[in-house]
């Protein structure tokens, strides 16, 4: 994982396991990985993770089944929502932006479709 380094490591984690809970990657009920390891693979201290899996279990989007590790929340309902709400913050930050920019609804759009018809 390459972390940014105008955001802290810890949220960059959070924002990466949502983005992979949104996406399917891991789809309901599916087991995380676990503290070690994911610790690894992302070469942060452990407590690092278990703070990022405690804020996901704080917004429902995972939870612990005792000793056998975190799960994704098996409520699919509930995913499409968080994910929805999600987006529209990014949506909405990225308006932001453009409009300080001076460009209107019209010029982004056009913009996006070129962005996304380029494949960037």
């Amino acid at each position: 994982m390459n972390f940014k380094s105008n955001e802290t490591i810890y949220s960059q984690i959070t924002e990466y396991i949502k983005k992979q809970i949104f996406s399917g990657s891991y789809g309901c009920g599916t087991r995380l990985p676990a503290i070690r390891d994911l610790a690894v693979k992302c070469r942060v201290n452990p407590n690092t993770i278990v703070r990022v899996y405690a804020e996901l279990s704080e917004e429902k989007l995972i939870y612990t089944d005792s000793t056998n590790g975190k799960f994704v929340t098996a409520d699919a309902e509930f995913i499409a929502q968080k994910k929805r709400a999600f987006l529209e913050e990014k949506a909405a930050a990225f308006a932001g932006e453009m409009r300080e920019a001076g460009l209107d609804g019209e010029e982004v759009t056009k913009m996006l479709q070129e962005v996304f018809r380029k494949g960037q």
